[in-house]
C-alpha cells in the first residue's frame, strides 16, 4: 500500500490516486501520482492567511526540464485545452506516499527524486530534490514555478497583474498585484534567473465534470537553473515570508517534520498500520484558528472551513481515540463558550464577523461529544465549567430559540424555518432545502433524548439535585414520544420526520442514531428491525446510503453541475459517518454473536482498502449510492476518518475508553 508503480502512474489511472499535506493553519499542499493538477484546488502553496481561512493559490506547480549530454527531457506534467504537455510521467520511475509525498524519475541512467513537504504552523511548502548520478553525467535542470494569486476557490486567465519580481541572490519576491500578499521563492544551490511568461489554458477535468470553470493561466517570473555532473541535492521553498534558504535550514526543517510524525504516531497506544496512517489523517484537520487562539477542526479538503456540527462529530475519532485530549479540550471549549441561546455556531466566518448560528443538531451532539471525552479523560473541570451551557441548551430547545426550534407538548422538537436547512441534511437549492425535514426530525430527537439522560446523570455530579429529577422526568417522557411518534410498524423501522400529522417514511440513514447512542430508546426488538432495515436497503462497502433506492426519490450518482449535485447530496449518496453509528448499533446488537469480530471486520475491508485511493492515507466525503460507488465531494473528510478511526479502534479492536459510563443501567436491561 501508498507506492505506486507501473501503469498506475499514467493518466488516466495516474490522475485518480493523489497526496495531501497540510500545516496546521488551514493551508495545503495536493496533487495527484502523475503530477498532473485536476482540479482547481491542487497546488503546491495553498496559503491561510487568516488561519483557518482566507485560502489563496500562490503556487500551483513546479515544471521541470532536464538536459543530459543536452538532449531534452520533461519531468514535468499538465493536462492542457489540447491535451497532456510535458509527458513527464512517462519517466516516473514510482511514487511513494509516506512520510512524505516522494516522486522518482528515471531519464536514461540518472534518477532524480523530488520529496514535498509543509512547514508547520508556516505557510511555506519545501520541495526536495536529489540527483543520483552514478555514471557522472551532465545533467542540467530548469525549474519552472507556475504561480497566481486567487481565491482557491477561483481561476484566473491572462489579465494585466503585473506580476512584479524583485530578485536578491538565490531569492525572488513575487507580488501579483499591488497589495497581494507576497510570494517568495527561494533555492538553496542552484541559480534563479528572471523569465517571464504565461501558461496558458491549463484544464482541471473534475471541476468540468462538477460544471465549474475548468480552465486557467498561470504565470511564471523567474526559473531555477541547477547543473551537475555528480550526485546533487537541492531545495526550492515557497512561502508567504522571507526564507532564508540553505541546505542546512531545509535539512534541519525536514528532521523536524519526520520527528512530528514520529512524536503522532508514538502517541497512540496501538501499534497498528492502520491505525497510523489514521492518527496522520486525523492530524490533517486539526488546525490553528486565528480569530479565538484555539485548535479547531476543517471539516474537510478542500473546500470546507471549521463547521460546529462537523466538529463535534469528528473529534472523538480524531483527538480521543488518537490521545489527543489537550486539543479535544481546546476544541470543545472552543465551541461551548460560543453557545447562544441554545445554539452553537454551525461556522466561523472567514472575516471578523460573527460566527454563523444555523444548525438545530450541532449543539445536541455537543452531549455525545462531552460524553465521549469524559470516559477517555475523566475530564470533571471541564465537564462542569460546561455545564451551565448544557444547561442553556437544554433550556432553549425545551423554551423555544431560533428558527422555531422548540419542545412540542409531547416532549418532541421540532424545528424549521422556511429556505433554511438546520440539520445535517443541509443542501438547497435557489434557497431552498432540497431536503427541509421541517418538523421532528428522527436523530434530532435521539440526540434530544441522549442529551436529556446524560444531563440526568451529569447533574448531581454538578451540585444540581434538582435537574437530575428535571431531566430524568422529561427523558421519560421523551422515551415514551418518540416510540409512539415514530415508530412505522408497516416497515419496521423509524419514519424520517414527523410534521403535525403526516409522517415521512422515507427510509433514511438518520434513524441509526437512534439505535447508535450510549442509551437505550428503543426495545431490543425495535433497535433490531431499524439496524436490519438499514442494513438492508442503506448499507454499502462504504457507507450507508442517505436515501433507500426503493425511493421514487433516489438518485444513486453525485454528478453534474452545482445544482443537480447538491439535487442528490442527500437522495441516495453514500455517507461514510453514519456507518460509524451503523457498526456501533451492530457490535452492541450482535455482542453475542459467535462471528462478531470477524462480521465488524468485514464490514471495515472496504474503507481501510479505501485508505489507498483518492486521496492516499484518507477518507473520502461521500460515494455514489450505485455501484461502484465512485468517491465524490472531498477527497479527505474530518468527520469520515473520525468515524473510521473511533469504529477501527473501540468496535473492532476493542480498545474502550478508560472510564466506562453507564448512563441508566435500568434502560440498558429493558
Amino acid at each position: 500500500m501508498f507506492t505506486v508503480t507501473g501503469s498506475q502512474l499514467v493518466p488516466p489511472e495516474g490522475t485518480t490516486r493523489g497526496w495531501l499535506l497540510t500545516n496546521g493553519l488551514g493551508g495545503f499542499a495536493v496533487s495527484t501520482v502523475s503530477g498532473i493538477n485536476i482540479r482547481r484546488y491542487h497546488g503546491l502553496l495553498i496559503a491561510a492567511l487568516n488561519p483557518p481561512v482566507d485560502r489563496r493559490l500562490l503556487l500551483a506547480k513546479l515544471e521541470e526540464k532536464v538536459y543530459i549530454d543536452g538532449r531534452e527531457y520533461s519531468l514535468f506534467s499538465s493536462r492542457t485545452s489540447g491535451g497532456y504537455s510535458g509527458y513527464g510521467f512517462h519517466h516516473l520511475h514510482e511514487f511513494h506516499r509516506f512520510p512524505l509525498p516522494r516522486y522518482i524519475y528515471r531519464i536514461e541512467d540518472v534518477f532524480i527524486e523530488k520529496e514535498i513537504m509543509m512547514v508547520q504552523g508556516e505557510n511555506t511548502v519545501l520541495v526536495n530534490y536529489h540527483i543520483l548520478n552514478a555514471n557522472r553525467r551532465r545533467v542540467q535542470l530548469s525549474i519552472y514555478p507556475l504561480t497566481t494569486c486567487r481565491d482557491y476557490h477561483h481561476t484566473t486567465r491572462q489579465n494585466d497583474w503585473p506580476f512584479l519580481c524583485n530578485i536578491s541572490g538565490r531569492q525572488a519576491v513575487v507580488e501579483a498585484y499591488q497589495g497581494a500578499p507576497e510570494l517568495y521563492l527561494a533555492i538553496d544551490n542552484g541559480e534563479l534567473i528572471r523569465t517571464r511568461f504565461w501558461y496558458f489554458d491549463v484544464f482541471y477535468e473534475l471541476e468540468a465534470e462538477r460544471g465549474l470553470n475548468a480552465m486557467e493561466d498561470l504565470f511564471c517570473p523567474v526559473r531555477f537553473l541547477v547543473e551537475t555532473d555528480e550526485n546533487h541535492s537541492f531545495t526550492i521553498g515557497a512561502s508567504t515570508r522571507e526564507l532564508a534558504l540553505t541546505g542546512e535550514w531545509a535539512a534541519e526543517h525536514r528532521t523536524v517534520e519526520l520527528e512530528r510524525i514520529e512524536r503522532l504516531l508514538r502517541g497512540v497506544e496501538l501499534e497498528d498500520r492502520f491505525m497510523q496512517v489514521l492518527t496522520l489523517a486525523a492530524d490533517d484537520f486539526l488546525v490553528y484558528r486565528r480569530s479565538t487562539e484555539e485548535k479547531s477542526i476543517i471539516a474537510g479538503y478542500p473546500w470546507f472551513a471549521d463547521w460546529g456540527r462537523d466538529a463535534m462529530l469528528a473529534l472523538p475519532g480524531l483527538t480521543l481515540v488518537t490521545g489527543r485530549y489537550d486539543n479535544a479540550r481546546q476544541i470543545i471549549a472552543n465551541f461551548i463558550i460560543h453557545e447562544k441561546d441554545g445554539l452553537l455556531p454551525n461556522l466561523f466566518p472567514d472575516d471578523a464577523g460573527p460566527p454563523s448560528y444555523n444548525t438545530v443538531d450541532a449543539s445536541l451532539w455537543m452531549f455525545w461529544t462531552l460524553y465521549k471525552y469524559l470516559e477517555y479523560t475523566g475530564d470533571w473541570e471541564l465537564v462542569r465549567e460546561a455545564y451551565p451551557h448544557l444547561q442553556s441548551i437544554i433550556s432553549n430547545y425545551k423554551d423555544g430559540t431560533w428558527y422555531n426550534i422548540g419542545m412540542d407538548q409531547d416532549g418532541l422538537i421540532a424545528q424549521g424555518q422556511e429556505g433554511m436547512a438546520l440539520t445535517w441534511m443541509d443542501a438547497c437549492v435557489e434557497g431552498q432545502g432540497v431536503t427541509p425535514r421541517r418538523g421532528k426530525p428522527v436523530e434530532i430527537n435521539a440526540l434530544w433524548h441522549f442529551g436529556l439522560r446524560f444531563m440526568a446523570w451529569l447533574a448531581p455530579r454538578c451540585d444540581d439535585e434538582t435537574g437530575a429529577t428535571v431531566y430524568q422526568t422529561l427523558a421519560d417522557e421523551v422515551r415514551d414520544s418518540f416510540n409512539r411518534v415514530f415508530w412505522n410498524e408497516r416497515e419496521r423501522c423509524l419514519y424520517d420526520l414527523v410534521e403535525d400529522y403526516h409522517e415521512d417514511a422515507a427510509v433514511r440513514c438518520n434513524q441509526i442514531i437512534a439505535v447508535s447512542l450510549p442509551i437505550r430508546l428503543l426495545s431490543p426488538e425495535r433497535e433490531l428491525a431499524v439496524v436490519q432495515k438499514v442494513w438492508r436497503e442503506l448499507y454499502t462497502p462504504f457507507g450507508l446510503r442517505s436515501l433507500s433506492p426503493v425511493s421514487e426519490s433516489y438518485q444513486g450518482v453525485y454528478a453534474g453541475n452545482e445544482r443537480e449535485r447538491d439535487r442528490a447530496y442527500h437522495q441516495g449518496t453514500v455517507w461514510v459517518w453514519p456507518w460509524g453509528h451503523f457498526v456501533t448499533a451492530v457490535n452492541r446488537l450482535y455482542g453475542t454473536y459467535s462471528g462478531r469480530q470477524e462480521l465488524i471486520g468485514r464490514l471495515l475491508a472496504p474503507l481501510l482498502a479505501h485508505l489507498d485511493d483518492q486521496c492516499m492515507g484518507s477518507v473520502a466525503e461521500i460515494f455514489d449510492g450505485d455501484v461502484p460507488h465512485r468517491e465524490r465531494g472531498c477527497f479527505a473528510q474530518a468527520w469520515s476518518v473520525g468515524e473510521v478511526l473511533r469504529v477501527y479502534v473501540e468496535e473492532f479492536l476493542g480498545h474502550h475508553p478508560t472510564y466506562q459510563i453507564s448512563l441508566n443501567p435500568s434502560d440498558q436491561q429493558r
